[in-house]
């Protein structure tokens, strides 16, 4: 009788295993299908920026995609991102090394917008991320410097050596041309915003062009 009992036992073992393993194969094939209309749900929303679907980290691409539906300009919040972060810079290298980067960063819009493929919005959504993940690097430089103070409004600030601005994702300003193909007019030399020597940001003239929207725009 025991012996029985053991036979049922192993027997409804197996039957559940059995179960358990097409149960299994239903929800991967569930999930799958799920996972693939959503991926087609995403590039149906992002058709409008080939050039940055899956190509920017985290969902930056989700967030400024929305601003740009919700008829906010991205050239005023990065220029809005890089200010923010200005005034919590007390005067030092990192203070001058700070604005040199917007300077580089209108005269790599007026680039993009002659040389690279891609719309101006892809190229200000590319730019937006690259404020917000910088803005965010400086506040944690500032949070953790030991030589931070309180403004008069009660925020933190302090100065920033020169050489850490010379870092990712400062740096990264370098990568955002390579997300757009070039054009046939695109002159043999990609920009670069490192100087020869290799130090960074070089030294940048702006972009009048970009001024003036910054203009139209109450900037």
């Amino acid at each position: 009788m025991i012996l029985l009992y053991i036979l049922l036992a192993v027997i409804a073992y197996y039957i559940y295993r059995i179960y358990r393993q097409k149960e299994d194969e239903k929800d991967a094939i569930y999930n799958e299908k799920l996972d693939v209309e959503h991926e087609q749900a995403r590039k149906e929303r992002f058709k409008d920026y080939p050039h940055l679907y899956g190509k920017l980290e985290g969902n930056w691409l989700d967030v400024f995609a929305s601003q740009v539906e919700n008829g906010i300009p991205l050239l005023k919040l990065s220029f809005m991102l890089m200010l923010q972060e200005s005034t919590k810079i007390d005067y030092s290298e990192g203070s001058h090394k700070w604005d040199i980067l917007w300077y580089s960063t209108e005269e790599l819009l007026e680039h993009l917008e002659k040389y690279h493929e891609g719309s101006i919005v892809e190229h200000e959504i590319a730019v937006a991320t690259y404020w917000q993940v910088a803005a965010g690097a400086v506040g944690e430089l500032i949070k953790e410097s030991p030589e931070k103070t309180k403004t008069p409004k009660g925020r933190d600030s302090a100065p920033i050596e020169g050489k850490k601005l010379e870092v990712k994702p400062f740096t990264d300003i370098e990568k955002i041309a390579s997300l757009f193909p070039k054009k046939a007019n695109h002159p043999s030399k990609e920009i670069s915003f490192f100087n020869e020597d290799g130090s960074f940001p070089r030294e940048s003239k702006s972009s009048p062009h970009i001024r003036e929207k910054m203009r139209a725009l109450g900037l």
